[in-house]
């Protein structure tokens, strides 16, 4: 009996914190492009942003494509040039917070550049307008060098990339060819490239993790020789992880290598293109699992109609940890949570509020992260 009293002031801080939130009234959109917007390669995007609240003042918003802030501004109107974007499918959404420290998160919009395909995961994956967000590391002594071909032909499309080895340093992984998104367990992946070497060349490509101890999570061995498309190879996967690098391993010897149409398809892909937003008239949440949890938990709900769900993930001083939005099918869902923050760092032991909002319902509850 000694310990009741704190147990209800936890409980009643918690209910003036998200009362005093939701007062706040605080919303944010992407006015532009439209979701579904479709771009030629290389093209300028301008995205720009609204931001309201009731009571106080917008004190920035921040724009993301794919989880990657691409900038934050303090001013309305809130808005970016988005130069020569490669081909892709990119998922936009915008944060706004208030002067109150409050966050809200946009619906998230779909912008297909170029020819991405349904599913793909890679950006850049043509070549075509410049070399990023792939990037080229040398390890133990290798010195190699990537560069863009414009009349290289291996596909339809001209530009392929040819990464070149002058020196093959101490390790056959000295040289490595990558760029990061996430996995998700339970998905299958389908890896293709087209790619030409002018005699066979032993080369790896991999999933690993982007952080100590830097371990892969699946490998394929694959010699090139002639140009072909090589694939798909086929990668179950069993673990969450949004920092994951997709590398080519190519050091080891000199021999050089052609590379174009780099495809990482996803084919439980669910994201924003999987339904139109619609009134949804019933909502229903169960209680996460297990529940107390270490690292990872399972946030179950149903919907009636199929529409836009929004998972807020909160610490007990009103921060948001992790938030996530993808549209729906009618139907029983889940949502695991990795005990991941926004910048992929784990959380320490402590009680998490998780909040669903689904059209006009939304819930709160409380888990509990054990270590």
């Amino acid at each position: 009996m000694r310990y009741a009293p704190a147990f209800l002031t936890i409980t009643v801080f918690i209910t003036i914190f998200f009362s005093a939130a939701s007062l706040a009234d605080l919303t944010v959109a992407i006015t532009s492009p439209a979701h579904k917007s479709h771009f030629a390669r290389c093209s300028d995007i301008n995205i720009t942003a609204e931001a309201s609240v009731t009571d106080g003042q917008i004190r920035r918003v921040e724009l993301y494509q794919n989880g990657r802030l691409l900038k934050s501004d303090s001013r309305a109107p809130y808005e970016i040039a988005w130069e020569n974007v490669p081909d892709g499918n990119y998922e936009l959404a915008a944060k706004a917070i208030d002067d109150a420290g409050n966050e809200a998160f946009s619906d998230s919009i779909l912008v297909i550049v170029g020819n991405a395909e349904a599913g793909n995961l890679i950006l850049n994956g043509e070549f075509d307008c410049s070399i990023g967000p792939w990037r080229l590391d040398n390890y133990e002594g290798a010195v190699a060098t990537f560069e863009l071909i414009p009349n290289a032909y291996l596909t339809e499309d001209s530009t392929a990339a040819l990464i070149e080895i002058t020196e093959v340093g101490n390790f056959s992984w000295g040289v490595q060819l990558m760029q990061q998104f996430r996995l998700q367990q339970g998905h299958t992946y389908e890896v293709s490239f087209v790619a030409e070497a002018p005699e066979p060349k032993a080369i790896q490509i991999t999933f690993s993790q982007d952080y100590d101890p830097w371990a892969p999570h699946w490998v394929q061995d694959i010699t090139i020789n002639n140009l072909a498309t090589y694939g798909p190879y086929v990668f179950e996967c069993a673990i969450d992880d949004p920092r994951v690098m997709f590398k080519f391993v190519i050091g080891g010897n000199k021999i050089r290598m052609y590379l174009d149409a780099v495809k990482v398809i996803d084919k439980q892909w669910t994201s924003v293109t999987s339904a139109p937003v619609q009134r949804i008239d019933h909502f229903q949440s169960l209680q996460n699992y297990p529940n107390p949890f270490n690292p990872a938990t399972t946030i179950p709900f149903s919907l009636e109609k199929s529409g836009n769900v929004t998972l807020y993930i909160y610490n007990l001083l009103g921060e948001t940890i992790r938030a996530f939005s993808q549209n729906h099918d009618a139907g029983r869902h889940e949502i695991k949570w990795d005990g991941l923050d926004n910048l992929g760092r784990p959380v320490t032991s402590g009680i998490y509020i998780y909040k669903l909002e689904a059209g006009d319902f939304s819930l709160l509850r409380k888990m509990l992260m054990l270590k």
